[in-house]
């Protein structure tokens, strides 16, 4: 988020995101309050469910169906909107971790698929017999994968890189889209699916950071301390502590919840 940032817009940064998250946490609190003091105890884990045949407080056998049908409309929209933005908003997800995740694998996996996916040995094979057209005894046969790289032309080679990273994307983006596919057999109700969601939100938005902020202060031990245009009253080491025990706590909360959610979402089946 930050890196195509130019450096004379840094300072702006914190009162950028400070402003979002509360503008964020706003938007959630109002929606929750107003939606669970509106439905009270038959608020639904996904809200979204209450607005299911919901005709706004209106008598529908008195009502007007030209006022009907737009009611009906704008419910249908609320109660669709999770699954068609789940549905938008998962290739995104999965494209981003499948990156993440192979630029965590390294160059030595991209060497690897060089050396044993078919399309590359057949490139390898190819040159082997240009190599070897003139002399059938030629030792280049035998060589290993080091000594065939170092006799690629830079064309080749930049071929065979680009090659390789495609597939590398495209099997890391799989491995990142194929086991929520596969879960959701058995995870049908998609308030459970967002619990275990908030599991990983958990960590990167308060575990993460906490953590990365006290392994950071201990290297700079013994250091001068030096601020940047991001330093600021919340840069101080003290605030992890607090941050870690309210995600802890958070933690043991959605755990609970998705036992409850486990339990009920099996009872229903059955």
């Amino acid at each position: 988020l930050l890196r195509p940032l130019k450096t004379d817009k840094l300072p702006k940064v914190p009162r950028v995101f400070g402003a979002s998250l509360f503008t964020t946490c706003s938007f959630y609190l109002l929606l929750g309050t107003t939606a669970a003091s509106y439905f009270g105890a038959d608020t639904k884990s996904s809200v979204n469910l209450n607005f299911a045949n919901f005709s706004f407080g209106l008598d529908e056998s008195t009502t007007p169906r030209t006022i009907l049908l737009p009611l009906k409309f704008a419910s249908s929209v609320v109660v669709m909107f999770p699954a068609l933005d789940t549905l938008s908003i998962f290739p995104l997800i999965a494209n981003t971790l499948g990156s993440s995740l192979m630029a965590a694998s390294g160059n030595n996996f991209l060497r690897w698929i060089a050396r044993h996916i078919p399309a590359y040995r057949r490139l390898l094979k190819k040159h082997d017999k240009q190599n070897t057209t003139a002399d059938p005894k030629s030792p280049v046969r035998r060589v290993g994968w080091k000594q065939q790289e170092q006799q690629l032309s830079l064309d080749e080679r930049k071929e065979l890189t680009q090659d390789a990273t495609r597939i590398a994307a495209i099997f890391w983006r799989l491995v990142a889209a194929f086991p929520p596919l596969i879960a959701s057999i058995w995870a049908t109700d998609l308030s459970f699916s967002l619990l275990l969601a908030g599991v990983s939100g958990l960590y990167v938005a308060f575990f993460a950071p906490s953590f990365l902020q006290l392994a950071s202060c201990r290297m700079d031990q013994g250091k001068q301390p030096q601020t940047t245009v991001f330093t600021g009253w919340y840069s101080w080491t003290g605030w992890t502590y607090p941050t870690v025990a309210f995600a802890t706590f958070s933690l043991g909360v959605v755990l609970l919840q998705i036992r409850d959610a486990w339990n009920t979402m099996h009872t229903t089946t059955m």
